[in-house]
């Protein structure tokens, strides 16, 4: 499993329930596997789905931190989420 892990999600287009439910399975994954980064594609920077998959991260006790990806490599679309 480890070595078909992809460190990117790309969850741009979907419903926020089914984006939701996308990232809890890959962050647990991400956390089993020991992965110290991991990042989310979601679109534009101020869509509904990046204010829902925020608020959901707050929740997750394995998470570090959180922020927008550098301007360079697509600024407020993304999410970079370091684990502990």
């Amino acid at each position: 499993k480890k070595l078909n892990f992809k460190q990117d999600i790309d969850v741009r287009g979907m419903r926020g329930d089914e984006a939701i439910n996308a990232i809890t399975y890959f962050i647990d994954d991400a956390i089993l596997l020991g992965m110290a980064r991991v990042r989310i594609l979601h679109g534009t920077g101020n869509g509904i789905l990046r204010t829902l998959i925020r608020q959901y991260l707050h929740t997750i006790p394995g998470i570090k931190s959180f922020k927008d990806e550098h301007v360079q490599f697509g600024g407020a679309g993304i999410t970079v989420v370091d684990l502990t």
